[in-house]
């Protein structure tokens, strides 16, 4: 896919994530989806994705305390906000669709391909690209964990800034990430929904 088609606004957001519990079966804590990404029962199910085994085990939902407000539908991602103990924080939930997952690791994997050449062990031909190296091999080559928590962090950019210039806020650039990026990365795969909570810093308007 080319990088032109997928749309990545960035506000120069600096995130910061949870820190990584590591309680089995526990990943998300007071996250709700209103989708086949949070079922009423716990599941537990264990699958490779070019080549990384990825164990996956979620709770019910825990309700969130404070009131939610109204979701705001963007393209190809939906965000819902609730109101914290702090008057100037806003917690909002984004439901990313699997179709935008999908379209961001596609570009951010080629453009580390492209960053990386020439890939090591593969011979170059006119140009200096390395042909048709299999997806598997190169995802191998970068590191899959590298390659996904870039992904990860370039849907949580490019999502939040989408919905503040949507919603016209002015916010500082400090990013607050409930989950842990190893929690995010255990749940992450393209072509999947895909979950997350922040904290936006609200700033004054003159």
């Amino acid at each position: 896919m080319e990088a032109a088609a997928v749309k990545t606004l960035c506000l120069g957001l600096n995130p910061t994530f949870g820190s990584y519990k590591q309680e089995k079966g526990i990943f998300f804590h007071n996250l709700s989806c209103n989708r086949a990404c949070f079922p009423p029962q716990i599941r537990y199910r264990a699958l490779k994705f070019h080549g990384r085994e990825r164990h996956e085990c979620l709770h019910p939902a825990h309700a969130i305390s404070s009131a939610v407000g109204v979701s705001s539908q963007l393209e190809d991602f939906t965000v819902t906000t609730s109101s914290t103990q702090e008057s100037r924080e806003l917690k909002i939930r984004v439901e990313v669709s699997g179709a935008k997952t999908r379209a961001i690791f596609n570009d951010v994997f080629d453009k580390m391909v492209a960053d990386a050449q020439p890939i090591p062990g593969f011979r170059r031909v006119k140009g200096g690209k390395t042909p048709n190296i299999p997806r598997e091999v190169l995802l191998e080559v970068l590191g899959a964990s590298n390659v996904y928590r870039q992904v990860i962090k370039k849907v949580i950019n490019s999502t939040v800034a989408e919905y503040v210039e949507k919603e016209n806020l002015s916010v500082g650039k400090d990013l607050r990430v409930e989950q842990s990026i190893e929690d995010l990365e255990e749940i992450f795969e393209p072509d999947e929904i895909f979950c997350f909570d922040a904290f936006i810093q609200l700033q004054q308007t003159n």
